[in-house]
């Protein structure tokens, strides 16, 4: 399984990390192995039915190893690059929609009262084409690129949904990013949170230094696709006790612990709503919380995307998307690609606050 998600209201929150080649490292290039590669792509020229040129064939080289290799890696060629560079510019705009990209499919997470939702797009369509171009077989930064486009401008999104296809034109605006808010059901607090940005901490903390304490809460984070990774260990330190370890980052040189901090949690039930596009920073949320015995969970099984990804941009403005670290919680398991499992298992369907709470948290929630 493969997830990558794209946001298309603002800037996606990679960067590029460019860096010249010193002698050491470029010393492995002189090696038996590189001849061999130059030796492959002369015969291919010479002698090969498709007369590709050594750029193509080195291009294509790339993009199958990281595909093969890396689950959420790529290789962005400099016209591939240079375009999805130019969709990221402010004076670009989205439609308030988060784009995942399961085996090979691409589907669509728009947000509260966003472009995308007001248009008509629902949570979990199948994203089939863009301005009339199939998405099929296409990167999905070459998709984000095209939805993203100047204020004002539209772009045609055609989505498939139960077997039925739909075409929405929507016109792209500067969205107001709200990425958490309080709803409340009966005795239950709800804590909807759609996203992870910059701005999610200091949200979830008003909420939380406002509400009645008495009442239990629940952390919506039902199709939360992810987004700023320390965000989510940072709403992980309000919940757990000062020093409570959260998250471990293991990259090819060092392991790097991130522990609570900012403790302002005072009620007495906590439980997590998920599902099977809860994913990336949503998991390192629920992990932290569960693996300290902090919360309950419920819903479904969560995505199961444990890595970090990074933009590393090459000399000739390329760009490689590489997989640099990985997640494990608080009791060191990983739940790349298996997902995190809920404590009590809701099917999907089931909305009811009724019948949720029956079967989770009368049978008992963390303290």
């Amino acid at each position: 399984m493969r997830l990558i998600f794209i946001i298309l209201t603002g800037l996606i929150l990679w960067s590029a990390l460019p860096g010249p080649a010193t002698a050491e490292s470029m010393a492995w290039t002189n090696d038996q192995a590189m001849l061999i590669f130059f030796e492959a792509v002369t015969q291919i020229k010479k002698h090969g039915l498709d007369p590709s040129d050594a750029g193509r064939i080195t291009t294509a080289a790339i993009k199958a190893y990281m595909n093969r290799h890396d689950p959420y890696g790529d290789y962005l060629s400099p016209a591939e690059y240079r375009q999805w560079k130019q969709a990221q510019r402010y004076s670009y705009h989205g439609i308030g929609m988060e784009i995942i990209e399961r085996n090979r499919h691409f589907y669509c997470l728009p947000r509260l009262l966003s472009p995308a939702q007001t248009a008509g797009i629902k949570q979990g369509d199948e994203l089939v084409a863009v301005d009339g171009d199939p998405v099929a077989g296409r990167s999905i930064y070459w998709v984000a690129s095209r939805i993203r486009g100047e204020k004002n401008s539209s772009v045609t999104l055609k989505v498939n949904r139960a077997n039925f296809q739909h075409e929405f034109n929507i016109n792209r605006q500067p969205v107001n990013d709200i990425s958490a808010w309080l709803d409340k059901s009966d005795r239950l607090d709800i804590l909807c949170i759609n996203h992870f940005s910059p701005q999610t901490f200091e949200e979830i903390k008003a909420v939380l230094q406002k509400r009645d304490t008495d009442r239990t809460l629940i952390l919506d984070l039902r199709n939360n696709p992810g987004g700023d990774l320390f965000a989510a260990v940072d709403i992980a330190g309000l919940f757990l006790p000062v020093g409570s370890k959260i998250l471990t980052i293991e990259t090819n040189k060092e392991k790097t612990d991130y522990i609570a901090k900012g403790h302002i949690w005072k009620g007495k039930t906590l439980a997590i709503w998920q599902n099977g596009f809860t994913a990336s920073a949503s998991e390192i949320l629920i992990a932290g919380l569960i693996g300290n015995h902090t919360a309950v969970s419920f819903g479904s099984a969560t995505y199961g995307k444990a890595m970090t990804q990074s933009v590393i941009e090459l000399s000739d403005g390329s760009a490689l998307v590489m997989s640099r670290g990985r997640l494990t919680g608080p009791n060191s398991d990983s739940w790349q690609t298996r997902g995190l499992k809920p404590m009590f298992t809701i099917d999907d369907s089931v909305t009811s606050w009724t019948e949720i709470t029956k079967r989770t948290l009368e049978k008992g929630g963390a303290k």
